[in-house]
């Protein structure tokens, strides 16, 4: 092989990794290949450009369920594997995004005996659906720290709309008078069965109850 032909190839190897490099460390970029819409990903991108999107810090978040199940008792679980992240409008009546990407391997509860059937086929089915995602594209701020967020929830391969009440605090601030963290909270409901859900029914609630106590990092 003639140096030039080597010097070439490794020229384009060290193309190839400048721009995996700088793709990795775009924000969004594990919603990439057609997962989300690229208006979605377009805008969370501007709002980082401009200072108003917010990374999810995964060694301090945690998204959790709970569902009634007989007799009278109460199964409760949290994912610890999330990536995502929070843009903020440029003005409080515009509309906001979020992305959350959760790996459902992660799930843990302190109900060390039904956490195998809740994995298992008949409920989260987590062999064959490795991430549950979430893609909220209109976020209403009634306040600076209180709104709702419209988006779909995909779990289980099934799409269905969900909608979530937010509430959001500073933790800590920059020099620009923007919070370089904050804690986000979050709470819906969806009925398991609108999921494919069906095992059961005589025996676990319909309904789930969902919490989100997520920290974000302001992206830079």
């Amino acid at each position: 092989m003639s140096p030039n032909v080597i010097a070439k190839s490794l020229l384009a190897i060290l193309l190839a990794i400048a721009t995996y490099t700088v793709m990795a460390g775009q924000p969004c970029s594990p919603f990439e290949g057609g997962r989300v819409d690229a208006e979605i990903l377009r805008l969370m991108r501007e709002a980082a450009s401009e200072g108003r999107l917010y990374r999810v810090d995964p060694d301090n978040s945690r998204v959790g369920f709970c569902v009634r199940h007989f007799p009278g008792q109460e199964f409760r679980g949290e994912f610890s594997n999330i990536v995502g992240g929070l843009a903020f409008p440029p003005a409080l009546a515009e509309d906001g995004q979020a992305l959350l990407l959760i790996h459902t391997a992660s799930l843990s509860s302190e109900n060390t005996g039904l956490l195998p059937l809740v994995t298992g086929h008949d409920f989260m089915d987590t062999s064959n659906y490795p991430e549950i995602l979430f893609v909220g594209h209109t976020a209403h701020w009634q306040t600076r720290s209180q709104g709702h967020i419209h988006g779909e929830l995909t779990m289980r391969g099934v799409k269905q709309p969900v909608t979530f009440e937010l509430a959001v605090r500073a933790l800590d601030m920059q020099d620009d008078d923007r919070p370089a963290r904050i804690l986000l909270r979050g709470r819906s409901e969806v009925q398991r069965t609108d999921f494919d859900m069906r095992s059961y029914r005589l025996f676990v609630s319909e309904t789930v109850r969902l919490c989100m106590n997520v920290e974000l990092i302001r992206w830079e």
